[in-house]
């Protein structure tokens, strides 16, 4: 089966955007839900195209294909962007999700039902689809694109039995309504475990101040890709161009993948032994060792080097395969060097357009 995910057009549009305009300096709207209500708090656009983009990326290297809503293609498709690329390769694929529209509506109401958390964002939808009924206006549009359309994308998801990755806002408001995705898959939970990885890494080089010890969470693979990238107009097709470097994880994923979709706990232990097998290597590797199995670190030429009485076999292990990949994205740059040659590749260096990109992937240790 292929390990495919359905994305948004609306993605695609803001990274079509950012390659054709550079990064926007206006602002979007957060749906917040508090105290039974909801507003709208203010985040930078050019955030949001960049959070867009990095989860684009990602996708592009380790998905077999990418799904987009044929209907609404127009949003990206008309205009120049480095996005064609992977259309022609195959790996963006329009696909005709409505044409059997009764599947979708069904389990769309359902989800709507569980985002909309509060009395008040009920009753905004509400107006949104009477206002679309009576004369297909919505009143609040960035509330429908955001609710309602993500509703309708994770139905997609749903029906179709794909994952999905979500505009940026959506995602926002997913996380802000307590609204959850299926956990089953295997690309976000690797994903979320290489973050969680250089997290302890970071802390480990630069401690536990809460004043300074601030440290940069880009995701591993776009952190590959700016390094490997001397444009803005290269990040694409260097992104198409890692799918071969990655074929061996990208199949890696998709046994994954279909162990979960089976459900098969054997073989879903195997592969989480080999992510645990990764973690131990790791920890050890930064120096967290135990008192009976003491560990320490030197630093030289910007990699790590073990010295430990741990199991020679894992150590072995890791040096090759799908475990030596996972430990080279883990050390591949902490994404301070690489945020600021983002920032520069749009001509954003030093501004304050580039100050809120390096603000918003800024996170306490």
């Amino acid at each position: 089966m292929a390990q495919g995910v359905v994305a948004d057009n609306w993605s695609l549009q803001d990274i079509t955007t950012l390659f054709n305009e550079g990064l926007e300096s206006d602002q979007s709207g957060e749906i917040i839900l508090q105290n039974g209500s909801h507003s709208y708090s203010p985040v930078s656009s050019a955030v949001i195209q960049t959070e867009a983009l990095f989860d684009f990326i990602t996708d592009l290297i380790l998905r077999d294909e990418i799904l987009v809503e044929e209907k609404f293609a127009y949003a990206w498709e008309g205009v120049s962007s480095p996005i064609h690329e992977a259309k022609q390769l195959g790996v963006v694929r329009l696909y005709p999700f409505l044409s059997e529209p009764e599947k979708i509506e069904g389990p769309r109401e359902q989800i709507v039902n569980h985002i909309c958390s509060t009395q008040s964002l009920r009753l905004a939808h509400q107006k949104n689809v009477d206002g679309w009924n009576a004369n297909h206006q919505t009143p609040d549009p960035l509330l429908s694109a955001t609710l309602w359309g993500g509703a309708g994308m994770c139905a997609r998801g749903f029906v179709y039995e794909k994952s999905y990755t979500p505009h940026p806002l959506r995602k926002r408001l997913f996380l802000n309504s307590g609204f959850m995705l299926p956990a089953a898959d295997a690309l976000h939970q690797l994903t979320t475990f290489l973050d969680d990885k250089k997290v302890n890494v970071s802390k480990k080089i630069y401690g536990n101040d809460s004043l300074y010890s601030a440290y940069i969470n880009i995701p591993a693979l776009p952190i590959r890709v700016i390094q490997e990238s001397n444009s803005a107009e290269q990040l694409i097709s260097i992104a198409l161009q890692m799918r071969d470097d990655f074929q061996s994880l990208r199949d890696w994923l998709k046994m994954f993948q279909n162990a979960m979709s089976a459900d098969d706990t054997t073989s879903l232990l195997k592969y989480r032994k080999e992510l645990d097998s990764v973690s131990q290597y790791i920890e050890k590797k930064i120096g967290y060792g135990v008192a009976s199995n003491p560990v320490t670190m030197e630093a030289g030429m910007g990699i790590f080097k073990i010295v430990t009485q741990g199991n020679p076999l894992e150590n072995i292990k890791n040096q090759f395969g799908i475990r030596a990949t996972l430990n080279k994205l883990v050390f591949g740059g902490s994404g301070r060097a690489e945020i600021k040659k983002y920032a520069k590749m749009f001509g954003e260096q030093g501004s304050g357009v580039g100050y809120e990109i390096e603000r918003s992937f800024t996170k306490n240790s």
